[in-house]
């Protein structure tokens, strides 16, 4: 096994975290079948290092990618003058996995021999090679992908594994194992050596499943350390779509924007509008009276509520508490001006608001008001801001406008773990960089056509409804910038460098059909007399 250099990929992550992270690698240009390749050589490594004199080697693989993996490693036992038998649990005809068919197909065509073992009865008829024949055994058969109790061929494969005289090497996870509690349920492979791909698992790491893991090796399978970092379609997976068939109206989120005035009139709709259209339940406009006026003259869809005069003062704070306490998610600063009543206004529901427990959002002269009141502690827990690099140093007082990324990376993250207070801000700019002061990512979707007045205001929409359903308010955020600077990329490939803010929101959907299979999951909530009806329209 070669040395690992990384000093970066030692801390455990869950499997959550992997999935992500192995996503955002295919999008930086690496394919999953070169990490494939790359793990299953690792596996294969292992085995030779471990027992160098071992001559029978057998791989009992599933049909999902950890079985893959150890397809790839039979391949270079295979190579490597070993005697290889592979046990898969399931019909070739089964498989579905592009890259464990074709893995398959690579073995049959090098002549290593693979016994189909869909049923109990097949492994128990092939238990021989479990013992004595096998001098090492694989395990390739479940991985992370371990859902509930286990299911028959695999609690039968396990159980002869564990039975047997040979040395058991597992594949990422010992299958059976919860990766990320390091819980067994039913049963679990009892391995000597783990080979774990990337980084270690956090179940792997519990005292729990010391006994289970054996030696603990992490393989680099070639995923740099920019994957980590890029915010990328893997961040969906932070988001569940789908929303359960008796939900009621409200359920899927109702945002409260805060924000208007006689001056600027649009940038509040904007924000609620994206929010609508990512799917939030209701979008609610809380703007001087004219604001709301024109939000109802224009858009039934937003419910828009007055507040009496031109600018928000600490007169209506108690109105709009009011309708804060009936929301998930508050969002404050598009439009509103800086007046010294507005900004006084800001601290206090901002404040207010998170003691309620609620999630904030704060943008545009929100964020100045908290920089000239010298109000940066209630960017804490629960907040997302959203500045640009001047309203960063409105804020803060630190200027990064004139720094390279790399530089501009290091002095965010520090100061937001310095001045800040666990809040999450999302510096936009041509990178956007997201940081807690703890972890950070970069959002590399965007481009010089969203110059244009009001995309800003878009995105703080975005955040706000994504901030209802994700639970980690860095990934909201960092997932937020993504999808609205994909969604501007959209438009400028539509339009070129012609668009507005709306085209941006009218694009959303788009976006997100690329990031889920939103067909099936509909198909999935629609009851099914009145699907059959709508399939045959079509």
């Amino acid at each position: 096994m070669s040395i690992d250099y990384r000093s970066w990929a030692k801390e455990p992550i869950t499997t959550l975290e992997m999935a992500v992270i192995d996503r955002n690698t295919e999008y930086l240009g690496i394919p999953r079948r070169i990490l494939m390749e790359n793990a299953g050589r690792a596996v294969a490594s292992v085995v030779m290092e471990r027992r160098p004199n071992a001559r029978n080697v057998l791989v009992v693989a599933g049909l999902g990618d950890n079985g893959g993996d150890g397809l790839v490693a039979a391949r270079y036992l295979h190579s490597w003058g070993r005697d290889v038998r592979v046990i898969l649990l399931g019909r070739r005809a089964d498989a579905r996995e592009e890259l464990v068919v074709a893995n398959l197909n690579a073995l049959l065509n090098v002549g290593v021999e693979v016994i189909e073992a869909p049923t109990p009865y097949d492994l128990l008829a092939n238990q021989d090679l479990f013992h004595p024949w096998a001098e090492v055994i694989v395990d390739a058969i479940i991985g992370t992908g371990i859902r509930g109790v286990l299911r028959e061929p695999q609690a039968t494969a396990i159980e002869l594994i564990n039975k047997s005289a040979a040395y058991r090497v597992a594949v990422d996870v010992p299958s059976g194992l919860d990766p990320d509690t390091g819980e067994v349920r039913d049963a679990a492979v009892r391995a000597h050596v783990t080979v774990t791909m990337h980084r270690p698992k956090v179940g792997l790491v519990r005292e729990s499943a010391v006994k289970y893991v054996g030696e603990l090796i992490i393989a680099d399978i070639g995923i740099p350390e920019e994957a980590e970092h890029v915010v990328g379609p893997g961040d969906a997976l932070y988001l569940n779509y789908s929303r359960r068939p008796e939900s009621k109206k409200g359920d899927n989120g109702r945002v409260l924007f805060i924000g208007g005035s006689r001056e600027f009139t649009g940038a509040i709709y904007l924000a609620a509008r994206a929010a609508l259209r990512m799917g939030v339940d209701l979008s609610i406009v809380m703007a001087p009276r004219d604001v709301a006026r024109d939000i109802r003259s224009h858009d039934p869809d937003i419910i828009a509520i007055p507040l009496d005069g031109d600018y928000l003062s600490q007169a209506h704070v108690d109105r709009v508490l009011e309708q804060v306490g009936r929301s998930h998610v508050v969002a404050i600063g598009p439009g509103l001006g800086l007046r010294e009543e507005t900004m006084r206004a800001v601290v206090e529901l901002v404040s207010r608001a998170l003691d309620m427990g609620k999630r904030v959002v704060i943008d545009a002269d929100a964020i100045k008001a908290l920089g000239e009141l010298k109000r940066q502690d209630l960017v804490r827990d629960n907040v997302i801001v959203t500045p640009h690099a001047g309203e960063f140093k409105w804020l803060t007082n630190v200027d990064v406008s004139e720094l390279k990324l790399k530089d501009r990376v290091s002095r965010v993250v520090e100061t937001v773990k310095s001045m800040l207070r666990g809040g999450v801000v999302l510096l936009k700019g041509n990178v956007d960089i997201i940081t807690d002061g703890r972890r950070y990512k970069l959002n590399l979707t965007g481009n010089p056509g969203m110059t244009v007045g009001g995309t800003g205001d878009v995105l703080t929409g975005v955040t706000a409804a994504l901030a209802v359903k994700v639970k980690d308010l860095f990934e909201a955020a960092a997932l937020a910038s993504f999808i609205t600077g994909l969604a501007g990329d959209l438009a400028v490939k539509d339009l070129g460098f012609h668009i507005t803010p709306t085209d941006v929101i009218e694009r959303l959907p788009a976006v997100m059909r690329r990031l889920f299979d939103v067909d099936s999951i509909v198909k999935s909530s629609i009851h099914e007399v009145s699907y059959r009806f709508l399939s045959s329209e079509d």
